[in-house]
């Protein structure tokens, strides 16, 4: 497996620039909209940010996956609006998540050797009370995903107590850290996910069992079956 350069949540910040200088093959983990207040970027800026990142991605179309974050979410339909939602860039991040020209730049995990990169993680229950649907929709548990977010979106809005929501699991976009650590088994015991969604206090990313959470504003580079921060 190649080098691959690692860009977790990013709300408007501008610390993922570093990757268009980058030649290999780069994963961001979604939440490119809805800036924190107290860190001082704004919607503007968000939003200015996702237009250099969308032509990074247009220029790159190979090497450069761009997932979907729950921040993201709420800009496909106003209903699923959860926190930090801006009425005023509905229709602009709308326009880009659902027009022809640019929605295929954007997709809900990306799977490579045992690895999956997706925003939230996906927890055993939440897999169980899709398997039917997931299992006929493709083979691969990349395009099972994929495919699914496209035929039941609703299934993507599925948040648990632990985010303040009322379902039984939290979707790949929603699931709680809590959640994915509180099962007594993985929905796959071979897979290692790759993961942003939960903010980290810490340095260094946050690793236990086959969980890498890497949201704390830092770029990274899996190689060699190792994570390390890029410098």
């Amino acid at each position: 497996m190649n080098e691959i350069l690692i860009v977790p949540d990013i709300h408007g910040r501008n610390f993922w620039e570093p990757a268009l200088d980058y030649d290999g093959e780069v994963i961001f983990l979604g939440d490119y909209t809805d800036p924190y207040p107290h860190e001082h970027f704004t919607s503007e800026d968000a939003y200015r940010n996702l237009l250099k990142i969308i032509s990074y991605k247009q220029q790159n179309p190979d090497r450069v996956t761009l997932l979907t974050g729950n921040h993201e979410l709420h800009y496909y339909n106003r209903e699923f609006a959860a926190s930090r939602f801006s009425s005023k860039y509905y229709e602009k991040y709308h326009a880009i998540l659902t027009d022809d020209a640019t929605a295929g730049l954007f997709q809900i995990c990306k799977q490579i050797d045992k690895y999956l990169f997706i925003h939230a993680g996906i927890t055993k229950s939440w897999y169980d009370l899709h398997k039917d649907e997931l299992q006929r929709l493709g083979t691969h548990l990349e395009d099972q995903v994929n495919n699914l977010f496209t035929s039941n979106m609703e299934a993507f809005f599925e948040i648990s107590g632990y985010r303040g929501g009322f379902h039984r699991a939290g979707s790949p976009l929603w699931a709680d850290i809590h959640e994915l650590f509180g099962e007594e088994e993985s929905f796959d015991h071979e897979m290692i996910q790759v993961i942003g969604h939960t903010q980290i206090a810490d340095d260094e990313p946050f690793i236990e069992g086959n969980i890498r959470l890497l949201d704390n504003r830092q770029l990274y580079v899996l190689k060699a079956h190792e994570i390390k921060k890029y410098t």
